[in-house]
């Protein structure tokens, strides 16, 4: 009988279905499988679930390295009125010889975390909770010598749902501004290509040679964007964006209000704020402790730019994590305690404690991203590892006192 429904109508009713009901029609048949795995089906089901999110209370997924318990942990709660009171934990299979993985980003259902937080970077992952699936993309250890500076950005291409990674090596330190950095090297890698390979714009897109590109880094309308600084001789720095275009892989530079671009890059951290690109403006002198947040309101104007609010929280701010959907900040405090925050300043905390570093925060949604990969084998540039099946050498203990 199955043979008289269309196509198309398999994909209608399968893309309504809960996402663990989705999974098991995989083991269904092999049509069924090759229906769910085909990218015509994961792109459905990615539109209807971002339809979904949009129109209702969202879900935030929040990691931290929890100092108590000596465990990196990784909650899921509703952003509701409820916000606080309870939290799901999700099991993350692997275990970092130093102590946690740095959270390069968190695109479309997929985490990238990577091992570069306290030394040389030499394997990334990428981990799609929700189908409980991850992939270790591993870096090349002869690359990393002598002291050059490597920066990732991390981003899935909204045409092709591939997530994509970039990496932007400086060939030698550019801590200082007479020293300038040559102009860096940049490969991509991506599920459906064969290891790294060169962005498809090629090297007349590459970043200026003057350009300092930070850790500090979101993906925004199919666009990773870095915080970044000009450095010249002789000159004051100029701070900016840089961005990456996930579909046609080229690089681009947004200006900042003059206000912010002569800030120390060090005080500015990117996100987004209510469906806005937002740039996050910190004064941390003593007892002042404040962070402004500014929107960029249409979206590539360098104009439009507006400044929402400032929060003062004098001898406690550390950092912003993130925005609920209200608009309230989610801030670490110097004790490591996790907080929200309103526009008033009015706090209210959140009983999570935590290596301050640690802290990241992403808007949660299921997706099928990923689910039609396969294991590669450790001898290739990607593996599979299926929860409970693997795990990295026993974790580190981070040095320090309990908070």
């Amino acid at each position: 009988m199955l043979e008289y429904f269309p196509p198309s109508l398999y994909v209608e009713i399968l893309k309504w279905l809960p996402l663990n009901s989705i999974l098991q029609c995989r083991t269904v048949c092999k049509s069924w499988n090759s229906v769910v795995s085909s990218n015509d089906f994961i792109s459905a089901h990615h539109s209807l679930t971002k339809s979904i999110i949009e129109n209702r209370n969202q879900t935030v997924l929040i990691r931290y390295f929890d100092r108590r318990r000596k465990l990196e942990k990784y909650i899921i709660g509703q952003d509701d009125e409820t916000f606080g009171l309870q939290f799901s934990n999700i099991k993350f299979q692997y275990v970092s010889t130093r102590a946690y993985l740095r959270a390069v980003g968190y695109c479309d259902g997929v985490v990238c975390l990577s091992d570069d937080f306290f030394g040389s970077l030499f394997m990334v992952v990428l981990w799609n909770p929700s189908i409980r699936k991850s992939i270790r993309v591993k870096v090349a250890t002869e690359e990393h010598t002598g002291t050059q500076l490597t920066v990732l950005g991390f981003g899935v291409c909204p045409r092709t749902h591939d997530p994509k990674l970039v990496r932007i090596v400086y060939p030698h330190d550019s801590s200082m501004p007479h020293n300038l950095p040559d102009s860096p090297m940049v490969d991509v890698f991506s599920l459906t290509s064969d290891g790294w390979r060169q962005p498809l714009g090629g090297n007349s897109k590459h970043p200026r040679n003057m350009i300092r590109i930070t850790w500090s880094q979101v993906c925004f309308n199919g666009v990773i964007h870095w915080v970044a600084c000009e450095q010249q001789l002789k000159a004051r720095h100029r701070c900016l964006i840089m961005s990456f275009d996930l579909v046609h892989e080229v690089f681009d530079e947004m200006p900042l209000p003059d206000v912010l671009a002569h800030h120390p890059v060090s005080n500015l951290s990117i996100n987004t704020h209510k469906g806005y690109l937002a740039m996050l403006e910190y004064d941390m002198k003593k007892k002042k402790e404040s962070c402004g947040v500014w929107v960029m309101k249409e979206y590539g104007v360098s104009g439009s730019w507006e400044k929402l609010y400032v929060i003062y929280l004098p001898r406690m701010l550390r950092n912003t994590v993130g925005f609920r959907k209200n608009g309230d900040m989610v801030v670490v405090l110097k004790n490591g305690r996790l907080v929200t925050v309103d526009c008033i300043g009015k706090i209210k905390s959140l009983d999570i404690y935590g290596h301050i570093p640690s802290f990241f925060m992403g808007s949660y949604m299921e997706s099928l991203i990923m689910i039609s990969q396969v294991d590669n084998g450790d001898d290739g540039d990607v593996c599979e590892c299926m929860e409970d099946r693997q795990e990295w050498n026993s974790m580190t203990v981070f040095p320090g006192t309990d908070v």
